[in-house]
C-alpha cells in the first residue's frame, strides 16, 4: 500500500464571511485568516495582532505595515533595519574578538605560570598580568624563555 499526498483547495468567499464575536479569540485557522482578509483594511496594527496571536499574523501584518508605507517611509525603514543588521554584526564581530583576545591572554598567562613555576619562581597574581601589556606578557614569556634555556645549559 502506497502513502499519497493530496493537495486541498479552499475557497473562502470573504463577502459571506460573518466575523465571530469581536471579544473572543479566534481558534480556527480558517477562521483567522478570514478575520485578517476582511479586516486588516479597517483595523490597526495593535487591533489585529490582539485578536491574532498567532505568529504567522504577527509576520502578515508586518508585510502590510511594509506595503501601505510610502516610498520615502520605505527607504528611512529600509535605512533603519540596515543599520541594525550593521550594528548586530558590529556587535557579535567585536564580542567574537573579545573572547579572542582574552583566550590568547589566557595561553599567556597560563605559559608565564608554567615558566616560573619551573623556574621556582613566585607566581605572579592576576591582577599584577592584568595590569601588563599584551607586549609586555610576551616580553616576559621570552625572559622567562630565556631564562629557562640559560639554566638547562
Amino acid at each position: 500500500m502506497r502513502a499519497s499526498y493530496f493537495w486541498g483547495i479552499h475557497l473562502l468567499e470573504l463577502p459571506k464571511y460573518t466575523p465571530v464575536d469581536d471579544n473572543d479569540l479566534i481558534a480556527d485557522p480558517r477562521d483567522q485568516w478570514m478575520y485578517f482578509f476582511r479586516r486588516a483594511r479597517g483595523s490597526s496594527v495593535e487591533e489585529l495582532l490582539d485578536r491574532l496571536p498567532d505568529p504567522v499574523f504577527q509576520r502578515a501584518v508586518g508585510v502590510l505595515e511594509m506595503i501601505s508605507r510610502t516610498p520615502d517611509q520605505r527607504r528611512h525603514y529600509d535605512a533603519r533595519l540596515k543599520w541594525e543588521l550593521d550594528e548586530n554584526t558590529r556587535i557579535q564581530t567585536a564580542f567574537e574578538e573579545g573572547r579572542e583576545e582574552g583566550r590568547e591572554e589566557g595561553e599567556l598567562f597560563g605559559k608565564i605560570r608554567m615558566l616560573q613555576n619551573l623556574l621556582s619562581l613566585p607566581q605572579s597574581t592576576d591582577d599584577v598580568l592584568h595590569s601588563r601589556s599584551r607586549t609586555e606578557l610576551e616580553s616576559l614569556v621570552t625572559e622567562l624563555q630565556a631564562q629557562l634555556r640559560k639554566r638547562m645549559t
